[in-house]
């Protein structure tokens, strides 16, 4: 018998978190959820001047947040909802720069257990299937309170 899937998270509920959730600085950057479910999570880093480098590349440290704010969603949608969590790790690989365009962050968890989620998110410019960069995680869960 298979185990029970987790409740849903609702694009709603998680643009709220979004709000309420994150410092200041990750909300200036304007993310936005795209795509919510328990099997993975889109979401989107709206281009702007002010998070690139010469010639319009966006900075690696942009995309790292955007990685990282993707995985507490991805996180969040496994479990059913939003709890404490702390990044453990995350290993970042980039492949081809992201120039002058929205950036597509897209999610999903590897393994879920009690204490460590484990997850990747693949960055890609927006309308091409190329990835631009990786990004591997794990997440640790404060164990319940008794």
């Amino acid at each position: 018998m298979s185990e029970p899937s987790a409740p849903a998270l609702s694009r709603e509920t998680a643009t709220a978190l979004l709000r309420d959730k994150f410092a200041p600085w990750v909300q200036a950057l304007n993310l936005s959820i795209e795509e919510i479910g328990p099997d993975g999570v889109a979401m989107r880093l709206p281009y702007s001047d002010d998070l690139c480098r010469t010639g319009g590349l966006i900075c690696g440290q942009a995309m790292m947040t955007l990685a990282d704010t993707c995985m507490v969603f991805v996180v969040s949608a496994a479990l059913g909802g939003f709890r404490e969590m702390a990044t453990a790790s995350q290993n970042t690989s980039f492949f081809r720069p992201a120039i002058g365009t929205d950036v597509i962050a897209r999610g999903r968890a590897l393994k879920t257990g009690r204490l460590l989620v484990f997850g990747e998110v693949t960055l890609y410019v927006d309308g091409d299937d190329r990835p631009v960069a990786q990004a591997t995680s794990t997440y640790a869960l404060p164990p319940p309170k008794s």
